[in-house]
C-alpha cells in the first residue's frame, strides 16, 4: 500500500540497522533463556482464556453487532458475560486464537464503557472494553489506504476501523462548512487497544491542516474550525514500525463539544453557581447539562470555543460524592466531565477551619498559603483535587509550622483505582499544638484559567479500601482455592474487618475469614465439590459493608498505553484439570521461501502423565506447512519443523499458535509466537 508523507518518523538510536540488530539481540537472549528453562524444567501451567482485542469496539443503544475477538486459549469458549446489565452476548464460532461473538445492546443503555469476559472449561478470561456510544457508527471498508480511495463518511459519526497489517493507513472523506467546528477524537488506548496512532487532517488537495497524537495517553485529539466549505480528509496513521492484527480504534467526528473540567470543581448542596466549562468545541449556548445524580440542573449560557459559561443549581438534599455531567446537543451528548458535591463550607480568605473547601485556580510559581490551627494528637486530612477531574494542574502540598519548618508534604497521593495519579493527599497527626500554614503549589509549568482545583480540609475519619487479588478465579472439581483480600487502611483505621462472600454456587463453600486488627490482608479458602468444569458465577466479596474491588489494566500497549478500570467482585469458574503445558523456545521464527526451520517446544507434564502428544499449528500463512510430529510418552521436548514453498508471499504472521493434543482429547497450546517469511 502506498504511503503518504510520514508526518512522524521515529528514528532509533542505532540508525537504519537498529531494528534488525535489536531483533537479533532479543531473539538470541530469548533463545538462551528458553533453552536454559528447558534444561531446568518448570511446573505445568494451567492457562485460562486470554482476550487481547475486539472489533468493532462498540455499538449504539438498541443495536446488535457481530464482533471478532482475538486472544489465546479460546477453544471451547461457550459463554459471554458482561460485568453490568444492559449488554448481552453469545459465542457464534471460535478457535484457539479467535472468536466470533454476537453482542446485543439494550435500547436504554447510557453511553460509556462496558466490560465483558468469555467462559470456557479453562476458566473465565480477562475483561475487554466494549464502548456504548450515541453517534451513528460507521464501519471502515477497504480499500481506503490512499488519498484517492478515501472512504466517504457522514458527519457526525463514530468510525470503527482497523490497522491490522504493516503499511496500512485509513483515509476518510467528509464534508464541512465554512466556520463550522468539528471535534476529532480517536480512541484506541482508552479502549484498551495497543494501537498508537497519529491523526492528520487534510484538505481535498492533500495539504495538511492539522495533526495530533499522544493527547490522551497515546490517543490523538483536536478541534478544528474550517475556513472554507468543501471536502476534507481524516487520515489515521500508525506510529508503530509493525502493525498487529488486533490494532483497532474508534474515531469520533462530531459537533458536540469536548468537556475537560469545570470551575468550580466542587458544588455545595443547595447552591446556585455561575460555572465555567473548559474543553473544546463549545459553539452553542442554551444547551442543557445532564448529571448522573438527580437534583442537579444546569444550562450553558454562552459559548466561547475552548470554554463556556453555565448556570448550575444543586438541590439541598443532593448526596455528597463524585458526579458525572455532559452537555446535551441535538446530535447527542458530549463526553462526560466530573465534579464533586461537597457540603463543606467554602473557606474565607486564607483561614481554614475543618471542615472546609478551597476553590481556586492553580498558577505556576505562585503558591497559595492557608493558615489553620491544630491540636496535639489531632489528625487532619488535606486532599487536592485536579487531574482526577480533568484539569491540567499538578498540585503539591506541604505543611509549615510557625517557625517556617516543613513538618509534612505530599505530591502524589494514593487513590484506589487512579493510575498515574498527580493529585496530592496529606494525612498528618500533629505532635505540637499551635498555628500552621498549608502551602498549595502547582508544579506544571503552564498557567491559564483552565487550571481549576479544589482543596478539601477535614478531620480524619478512619476508613479502609478492600482489594481482591484476582478477578478471574479458577477452581478444580474437588479442589481448593486461596484468594487474597487486601485492606488499605486510611486515616488511622485499625479495627478487625470480617470478610463476607456472596453469590457462591451450590457445591462451593468458603471458610470464615477476617483481616485481623491492624493487619493488611487475609486469605479466603474456597472449597469445591464434584462439579462439572465450566460452571461459573459472579461472586462478591465485602468487609464491613465495603465491597472488595479489583483495579484492572485492560489489554493494550505498554507504559500508559492501556485502559484501566475498577470492577467489583470476581468471576468464579470450575475448571478442568491440566495434565501438560507447552512453551516454545522462541517467541519469533524466521523462515526463508523454499526453505525450512525447526522450533523447539518444551513439554511440562503433570505427575504420572505419560500420554504421547500430536502437534499442529494454527495461524500459519498460506504457503507454510508443518510436518506431522508426535512426541513420545516420556519426551519433554518436541522438535517441530516448518516448511515454506518457493512462491510463498513474504510477510509476517504475528499470531501463530502451537497446539498439542493427547490421545484422550486434552488440548493445550503454547503462548503465541510470530513468524517472519523472508
Amino acid at each position: 500500500m502506498r504511503r503518504i508523507e510520514p508526518w512522524r518518523l521515529r528514528l532509533p538510536a542505532l540508525g537504519g540497522y537498529a531494528e534488525p540488530i535489536r531483533t537479533l539481540i532479543i531473539h538470541r537472549a530469548f533463545s538462551l533463556w528458553a533453552l536454559s528453562a528447558l534444561e531446568a524444567g518448570a511446573e505445568v501451567q494451567a492457562r485460562g482464556p486470554a482476550l487481547s482485542a475486539v472489533f468493532p469496539q462498540g455499538a449504539r443503544p438498541g443495536e446488535t453487532v457481530e464482533a471478532a475477538v482475538l486472544g489465546q486459549y479460546l477453544d471451547r469458549a461457550a459463554r459471554v458475560v458482561f460485568t453490568e446489565p444492559g449488554v448481552t452476548g453469545e459465542v457464534l464460532s471460535g478457535s484457539h486464537g479467535a472468536l466470533r461473538l454476537r453482542l446485543r445492546v439494550d435500547s436504554g443503555v447510557p453511553p460509556g464503557p462496558r466490560f465483558f469476559r468469555v467462559i470456557s472449561p479453562r476458566g473465565a478470561s480477562n475483561v475487554l472494553l466494549f464502548r456504548i456510544g450515541g453517534l451513528p457508527h460507521v464501519a471502515e471498508t477497504e480499500p481506503n489506504s490512499t488519498l484517492d480511495r478515501a472512504q466517504p463518511v457522514p458527519v457526525p459519526a463514530t468510525i470503527q476501523g482497523q490497522l491490522p497489517v504493516d503499511g496500512d493507513f485509513d483515509f476518510f472523506r467528509f464534508q464541512a462548512s465554512r466556520g463550522e467546528t468539528l471535534v476529532f477524537d480517536l480512541r484506541a488506548a482508552r479502549n484498551g487497544n495497543g494501537l498508537d496512532a497519529a491523526l492528520i487532517l487534510l484538505d481535498a488537495r492533500g495539504r495538511k491542516l492539522n495533526h495530533s497524537e499522544d493527547v490522551f495517553v497515546w490517543d490523538p485529539f483536536f478541534a478544528h474550525t474550517f475556513a472554507e466549505t468543501g471536502e476534507y480528509i481524516a487520515v489515521i496513521q500508525p506510529t508503530h514500525t509493525r502493525n498487529d492484527p488486533g490494532f483497532a480504534y474508534q474515531l469520533d467526528i462530531r459537533r458536540s463539544p469536548h468537556v475537560a473540567s469545570l470551575q468550580p470543581l466542587a458544588l455545595r448542596p443547595g447552591s446556585q453557581v455561575e460555572a465555567t466549562l473548559f474543553g473544546a468545541g463549545f459553539t452553542a449556548s442554551g444547551l442543557p447539562l445532564r448529571f448522573s445524580q438527580r437534583g442537579i440542573e444546569g444550562t450553558l449560557t454562552s459559548a466561547r470555543g475552548t470554554s463556556a459559561l453555565a448556570r448550575i443549581a444543586v438541590a439541598a438534599d443532593a448526596a455528597p460524592g463524585e458526579v458525572e455531567f455532559s452537555v446535551v446537543t441535538p446530535e447527542g451528548l458530549s463526553n462526560p466531565g466530573r465534579l464533586v458535591i461537597d457540603p463543606a463550607p467554602v473557606a474565607r480568605e486564607d483561614q481554614l477551619t475543618a471542615p472546609a473547601t478551597v476553590l481556586g485556580t492553580a498558577v505556576y510559581r505562585r503558591p497559595e498559603r492557608f493558615r489553620f490551627q491544630a491540636e496535639a494528637g489531632e489528625t487532619l486530612v488535606f486532599e487536592g483535587r485536579s487531574q482526577r477531574f480533568g484539569t491540567r494542574a499538578d498540585l503539591t502540598l506541604r505543611v509549615i509550622d510557625s517557625k517556617g519548618r516543613e513538618v509534612a508534604a505530599n505530591d502524589d497521593g494514593n487513590f484506589f483505582g487512579v493510575v498515574f495519579n498527580k493529585d496530592p493527599e496529606l494525612v498528618h497527626t500533629f505532635t505540637e499544638p499551635g498555628g500552621y500554614t498549608l502551602e498549595v503549589r502547582n508544579l506544571w509549568k503552564v498557567t491559564g484559567e483552565d487550571f481549576p482545583y479544589q482543596l478539601s480540609f477535614r478531620r480524619a475519619h478512619p476508613r479502609f479500601d478492600l482489594a481482591l487479588g484476582n478477578d478471574s478465579l479458577r477452581i478444580e472439581p474437588n479442589g481448593t482455592l486461596k484468594v487474597k483480600v487486601t485492606a488499605t487502611r486510611r486515616e488511622g483505621h485499625r479495627a478487625p474487618i470480617p470478610i463476607r462472600v456472596t453469590g457462591l454456587p451450590a457445591g462451593i463453600t468458603v471458610d470464615e475469614a477476617a483481616i485481623a486488627e491492624g493487619a493488611g490482608e487475609a486469605e479466603l479458602t474456597l472449597r469445591c465439590g464434584a462439579l462439572a468444569p465450566g460452571l461459573t458465577a459472579a461472586i462478591d466479596v465485602s468487609g464491613g459493608g465495603i465491597p472488595a474491588r479489583r483495579q484492572l489494566r485492560i489489554a493494550g500497549g505498554g507504559g500508559e498505553g492501556a485502559a484501566n478500570a475498577v470492577l467489583t467482585g470476581a468471576q468464579l469458574t470450575v475448571v478442568e484439570p491440566t495434565s501438560f503445558s507447552l512453551e516454545a523456545a522462541l517467541n519469533s521464527v524466521n523462515l526463508v521461501r523454499g526453505g525450512q526451520t525447526e522450533l523447539k517446544v518444551n513439554i511440562e507434564r503433570a505427575k504420572d502423565f505419560t500420554s504421547p502428544l500430536r502437534f499442529r499449528f494454527e495461524g500459519l500463512p498460506a504457503g507454510v506447512s508443518a510436518d506431522d510430529v508426535v512426541a513420545g510418552p516420556d519426551e519433554a521436548v518436541a522438535i517441530l519443523r516448518l516448511r515454506a514453498t518457493a512462491d510463498v508471499s513474504p510477510g509476517r504472521a504475528a499470531r501463530v499458535l502451537v497446539i498439542g493434543r493427547t490421545e484422550t482429547g486434552e488440548v493445550q497450546e503454547a503462548p503465541r509466537i510470530g513468524l517472519i517469511v523472508d
